[in-house]
């Protein structure tokens, strides 16, 4: 059946009108109990699953058993799953088993936000597949995903109140159940709510209503999680597969207009303002620290360790103003010719600055050593150059469809090479590697301590640099100071009674297991002993020679 059929709500909808986003609903939507149902048992599956957390083997079943309930769903309205979609559902289980890979917690977040947007793009794709990644206008993907957003926030809630109250439809023992169903809901709300009251007021009456001894605090929670995971799941499924997608269409035109002066004068100050900052970086480029002092008073090491962060931003902010001002501009071919001419040098800047940043990271790590926060920064640059490309092929060409498919997939690939790659792993090999080319220079001295702070993909070369004999260079203070903090931090995160190896023994630990973690715990438990032997040597120096 097409999309254009539209099914509108029945007068006994009235009752839940004021919760529900829009009123038309598809033809071809799975039934409502069906998809109420399939919603209550989510909700049962994800508070089973994810109640120790949504990272590791668990939200992997978790998000399988939900695309299992997509399909049955698709099928119960008599509709064929789009391929866009089971993509979508297919790369949601991908990054959520990947959850269980790394131990990195910026890769664990990214893998969960990668989990939720792949869900929500299924959900446009279900909805309409002109409206997900390859739609003609950004605006579009932006306003379907919108409505997915608002739907998941309404729940299921809406639908359920209106089946719940529609008695005079359906055979009879469907009429019957939502009878029995509504007066067991009063008689509960108003026992519990009266009756607690009442027990409360008269001890005597407390004594005849005895409650079973039950943990509440545990069923209170069973009960949230339940109704939180069929709440959310049952609006995604309401957005994907009821609501009709013309009820929340992007404007044909945004509420604001530029014209040739606005856009000339916005895209001409970024090309000033930009041709001048590379100017300036062509300065320390190539007059290096003696320009650098003669203009500013830094040293090279100093001018490093600022800046890098603001240009980041710069490029961030700039992607999406070219967009907006495409976006915005009035339908004339003349000034489209002319964005696109002001906004190709500004592109080209952008990239300039792009490896600007890039040179000034070098120098950072020269002088400081490597950081995960400096090198995921840098790979995101890198992938913003690629965005930056893509733009000028795509959009400034006039043709911004393949845009946000390019922007939005090369992120994912991005992200599943950060795996393979591992940033944590990469800092502690640069980190190790800068030590040893200079053993005899304190200020590229190896900072163990720092080393132990890394996921657990860098438990093994934190072990092994902890335990090798210090940089003779370096004061035996400052060394016997590092290295206790480093053996001590190492045997409290993957030691014997680490809060690790406590998840890793507790009951249903399947649900959170994690490759990474179990590395580190092994590596740790192997060389426990040199460990704790090395923690009395050098932690008892240091308070001795801090008692003096």
């Amino acid at each position: 059946m097409t999309t254009s059929a539209i099914r509108a709500a029945s007068p006994e909808s009235t009752l839940a009108g004021f919760l529900t986003l829009t009123r038309a609903e598809r033809a071809d939507a799975p039934p409502a109990t069906t998809l109420l149902w399939q919603a209550v048992l989510l909700g049962i599956s994800g508070d089973a699953l994810l109640r120790q957390g949504p990272i590791g083997p668990a939200l992997a079943v978790w998000v399988g058993v939900m695309g299992m309930a997509v399909l049955s769903l698709t099928w119960s309205a008599r509709r064929t799953m789009p391929r866009q979609a089971a993509g979508w559902l297919g790369t949601a289980l991908l990054f959520a088993i990947l959850t269980a890979w790394r131990n990195s917690e910026l890769l664990q977040v990214l893998d969960f936000l990668s989990v939720v947007g792949a869900l929500g793009l299924a959900a446009l794709a279900l909805r309409d597949r002109g409206l997900a990644l390859w739609a003609s206008r950004l605006r579009d993907t932006i306003w379907g995903a919108a409505a997915v957003v608002l739907n998941v926030m309404r729940g299921v809630l809406p639908l359920a109140v209106r089946e719940l109250f529609r008695a005079e439809h359906g055979t009879g023992w469907q009429r019957r159940t939502r009878a029995i169903v509504r007066a067991s809901l009063i008689a509960g709300v108003l026992a519990i709510v009266f009756g607690s009251l009442l027990r409360s007021a008269d001890p005597v009456f407390a004594q005849l209503v005895r409650l079973p001894d039950l943990d509440f605090e545990i069923i209170a929670s069973h009960i949230f999680l339940t109704g939180f995971f069929a709440w959310t799941t049952g609006g995604w499924a309401y957005a994907a597969l009821v609501a009709h997608p013309s009820g929340w269409r992007a404007p044909e035109r945004l509420p604001v207009t530029l014209g040739t002066l606005e856009v000339t004068t916005a895209l001409a100050t970024l090309n000033v303002l930009f041709g001048a900052f590379v100017l300036t970086q062509l300065g320390w480029f190539f007059g290096g620290e003696r320009f650098l002092s003669a203009t500013t008073g830094l040293t090279a090491a100093e001018y490093a360790r600022q800046g890098f962060f603001q240009m980041v931003w710069v490029v961030v902010l700039v992607v999406p103003l070219l967009l907006a001002t495409r976006a915005a501009m009035s339908p004339d071919p003349a000034l489209a010719r002319r964005h696109t001419s002001l906004s190709l040098p500004v592109v080209a800047l952008l990239g300039t600055i792009i490896v600007s940043a890039a040179l000034r990271m070098r120098l950072y790590v020269h002088y400081y050593g490597l950081s995960t926060d400096r090198l995921t920064t840098l790979v995101f640059m890198g992938w913003l150059f690629f965005v930056l490309a893509l733009l000028a092929a795509t959009v400034l060409r006039g043709r911004g469809g393949a845009f946000v498919a390019g922007s939005v997939l090369s992120g994912l690939a991005v992200l599943a090479a950060l795996h393979i790659v591992t940033p944590d792993l990469v800092v502690a090999r640069v980190n190790i590697a800068r030590a040893a080319e200079t053993p005899h220079d304190a200020r590229t001295a190896l900072d163990v301590h720092y080393l132990t702070r890394l996921s657990a993909e860098a438990a093994e070369l934190a072990t092994v640099a902890t335990l090798a004999p210090p940089n003779s260079a370096i004061r035996s203070a400052e060394s016997d100071a590092a290295r206790c903090a480093a053996t001590a931090t190492l045997l409290t995160r993957w030691g014997p009674g680490s809060a690790a190896v406590k998840r890793a023994t507790r009951e249903g630990a399947w649900r959170t297991w994690n490759a990474g973690e179990v590395r580190a715990l092994h590596v740790v438990g192997a060389n426990v002993g040199a460990l704790v032997r090395l923690r009395h040597e050098v932690c008892g120096r240091t308070r001795r020679g801090a008692t003096r």
